[in-house]
């Protein structure tokens, strides 16, 4: 006899597990089925171990602002080995809270490959059983690209960086987006030799332009090599190194990693065996309450490709659970106003509409924005990062549309600022607001 379930989940990553969790809560038959580590790409891949690399590459600067202040310093090595160590132990702690947590919560976990035989029939590719859900939870997340080139099996993607015990010297990278300036500014803070290969003159391209022209020009000063308007065309190995072949010229390199972008992650679903519907990018389609046009199926997270970020799929999963319960939800969630941060060095944190955006809807605004050294630099000869503060806002009522904050602590600075303009924030709000001094976001009143 088959195995019935309440609910079937498939993929144990944020928002999966958080579904699961508050639905076995109620009482409900809950599975959730993962084909690899419980946790999903942001505990085990991306989000936590990409931070704790961050903060490692940090103490590289500090150490440098520390000798302008009087400290003597003396000769520091990174031990690469040893920050890949203390990462897998706290990877691997994470991982056992969370399925610590499913199983309190009576989650039955299913380590196994999962496809559809039919809408409410999933198939356990392992164990050869089938069990049927009456209703079915995506919750797959997404997978790296990879080129369409000769050779790009070659280079490893950023799913495999983080799996990686050992970095040779020399390292390409290839991408404009954030992952792949968070890796390059980390792994240049920690000594590596960067090459850093994008296909525009710009990066950073979905956020508004002055974003991406300050990190580029961070990068550079950092002494990223920067090949812009550079395309691929193959990968040779020779030896132990490779010859990255481009439409300009062939880069040498000790390791070609990619992080061109992110796919929704359904090659294996077979989902031709149900009523799901996908976009032009593969994504699946879903309404407001998650619901795919399968009626039995819904989908939460990067598979669906709204807004790509773990709180995101948490959320998601939240407001999936209320409308289930009640067919209604309290929770909100307007996608252009999830506030989002870039770890570089110097940090960024921005929420709502860009410039680029605004234009696109052909809507009114007007700028505020200001670049300054802040205090903190005031010893160094050459100065370091600026910190640049932009605010956009609409003519008439001055409400603030977007905000854009570069320097340090900018994703801190970002997640305060997102409680006040998820209620409507006002350019009055920001005149009646009396300074912390001395700041540096105080220069988010003073600029106005």
């Amino acid at each position: 006899m088959k195995k019935l379930y309440d609910f079937i989940v498939i993929g144990a990553g944020s928002g999966g597990v958080r579904f699961a969790k508050l639905m076995a809560n109620t009482g409900k038959k809950v599975c959730i089925i993962e084909n690899n580590r419980v946790g999903g790409t942001c505990v085990i891949r991306g989000c936590i171990p990409k931070k704790l690399y961050v903060y490692a590459s940090n103490f590289s600067d500090h150490i440098i602002d520390a000798k302008t202040y009087g400290w003597n310093v003396g000769k520091v090595k990174h031990d690469w080995k040893n920050l890949v160590l203390k990462k897998n132990k706290e990877v691997s702690r994470l991982n056992k809270i969370y399925e610590k947590n499913l199983n309190t919560s009576g989650v039955k976990i299913i380590k196994d490959h999962a496809s559809f035989i039919s809408s409410n029939k999933i198939l356990l590719k392992k164990k050869k059983k089938i069990i049927i859900g009456k209703r079915i939870i995506l919750a797959t997340g997404s997978k790296p690209d990879y080129p369409s080139i000769p050779g790009s099996n070659l280079g490893i993607n950023s799913d495999q960086f983080f799996e990686m015990k050992n970095i040779p010297k020399n390292i390409s990278i290839v991408g404009s987006g954030y992952v792949a300036l968070e890796f390059a500014f980390l792994l240049k803070n920690l000594n590596f030799d960067i090459n850093l290969i994008i296909r525009k003159k710009t990066i950073l391209n979905e956020f508004d332009p002055d974003i991406g022209n300050r990190i580029l020009k961070y990068a550079k000063k950092k002494g990223i090599k920067v090949f812009s308007e550079t395309y691929l065309k193959a990968v040779k190995k020779i030896g132990s190194n490779y010859k990255i072949i481009t439409d300009k010229k062939a880069i040498k390199s000790n390791l070609l990693i990619y992080a061109i972008g992110r796919s929704p992650n359904i090659d294996t679903l077979k989902l031709y065996n149900t009523g799901v519907l996908l976009n032009s990018k593969g994504a699946i389609i879903v309404n407001k309450n998650s619901q795919t046009k399968d009626k039995n199926i819904y989908a939460i997270g990067d598979v669906t490709n709204r807004k790509n970020l773990t709180p995101v799929a948490i959320r998601e999963a939240m407001r999936l659970f209320n409308w289930l319960i009640s067919k209604k939800t309290s929770l909100k969630l307007d996608y252009n106003k999830i506030a989002s941060a870039i770890f570089t060095q110097p940090e960024v944190g921005s929420i709502g509409f860009g410039e680029n955006d605004l234009q696109k809807m052909n809507k009114k605004y007007k700028v505020l924005k200001t670049e300054f050294n802040p205090l903190k630099y005031s010893f160094m000869r050459n100065k370091k990062n600026k910190i640049f503060i932009k605010i956009l806002y609409q003519p008439k009522n001055e409400k603030v549309l977007g905000l854009i904050y570069i320097g340090d602590s900018a994703a801190e600075i970002i997640q305060s600022l997102a409680i006040s303009f998820q209620k409507g924030l006002y350019l009055n709000d920001l005149k009646q607001t009396v300074p912390v001094h001395p700041t540096s976001s105080e220069e988010l009143i003073t600029i106005i």
